[in-house]
């Protein structure tokens, strides 16, 4: 399945259940109040790893409300309804405003309120419509809102680096992730997730020259760098000149984004296996040397 960070989503509360007309004993009024609509929730789950288990042509609604009943009995409350987002999910109205965002597994944030019961004719006694014993009003009726939810995935690690430098190989052996590897460039066309312990590493599509620009796979992705703390940058033993491929990489990024840019940067020199061990240490020295990181 297709890895889905945005949708669009029309949702509802549940509507307010109907007040009634109804005369007891003596004929007095005893009709009443409907139930209150079900309120529309949404609810972090560290499960989830994208939005595609949502359908984007569903309306999704809470219940409504049942109507009041005779004895001055108030009708049940309809359901709430919860639905499961992964975390960071940050959720939009057709504004472009922001008005919900989870960040917490099980953290619940309401995004609609249901509708208020109507009244029945008992709530009237008393009243100048008391006289009116057929006096009952009806629930509150709620519109489908239309939403857009998009999730900014959380890291604290984040590889980068040109297309085929070793990121997927080293996320599957350091995580239970199962990203797809193969000898080609841009293997990885979606963002690839996997924990080791309590740190959680973003395997992000490779990059190239002029991305910034909207070649390769484009700047989809830089969303998903913003709630990183660390970015890993994959340099390749296959790469005849490491040091000039890892300068303009850093340029790349630069052009991208420059939170991105700004980001603590560790540099993992890959496929070591291409190589000898003293060319090896000889391109660490040179990297230490360049860059000023140990």
């Amino acid at each position: 399945m297709k890895f889905k960070d945005k949708i669009r989503l029309e949702c509802k509360a549940g509507d307010g259940g109907n007040g009634i007309a109804s005369m007891g004993p003596f004929r007095k009024s005893d009709g009443g109040d409907g139930g209150k609509g079900g309120n529309f929730y949404i609810k972090g789950s560290r499960s989830r790893y994208d939005l595609g288990h949502i359908i984007q042509d569903n309306i999704y609604k809470a219940e409504d409300g049942e109507r009041g009943g005779k004895n001055q009995l108030t009708g049940a409350g309809g359901d709430d309804y919860y639905l499961d987002v992964p975390l960071a999910t940050v959720v939009y109205n057709d504004l472009g405003e922001k008005v919900a965002e989870v960040t917490k597994d099980e953290e619940i944030v309401m995004l609609l309120e249901g509708g208020k019961g109507g009244r029945g004719n008992y709530s009237f006694r008393g009243s100048k419509e008391y006289g009116n014993w057929e006096k009952w009003t009806p629930g509150e009726k709620m519109p489908v809102t239309q939403f857009r939810f998009e999730l900014e995935l959380q890291s604290d690690f984040i590889f980068i680096g040109y297309p085929n430098a070793g990121k997927s190989t080293i996320l599957n052996e350091l995580t239970n992730a199962n990203a797809k590897v193969a000898p080609y460039e841009f293997t990885t066309i979606d963002p690839q997730k996997g924990r080791l312990d309590d740190i959680t590493l973003l395997d992000l599509p490779g990059l190239i020259e002029g991305t910034f620009e909207g070649k390769g796979l484009g700047t989809g992705f830089v969303k998903h760098t913003k709630r990183s703390k660390y970015v890993a940058h994959f340099v390749s033993f296959e790469n005849k000149d490491m040091l000039e491929k890892y300068k303009s990489m850093r340029e790349e990024l630069k052009n991208i984004d420059e939170e991105l840019f700004n980001k603590p940067e560790i540099i993992i020199l890959s496929k070591s296996d291409e190589v000898s061990e003293d060319e090896e240490k000889d391109m660490i020295k040179k990297f230490k040397k360049e860059t000023g990181k140990d």
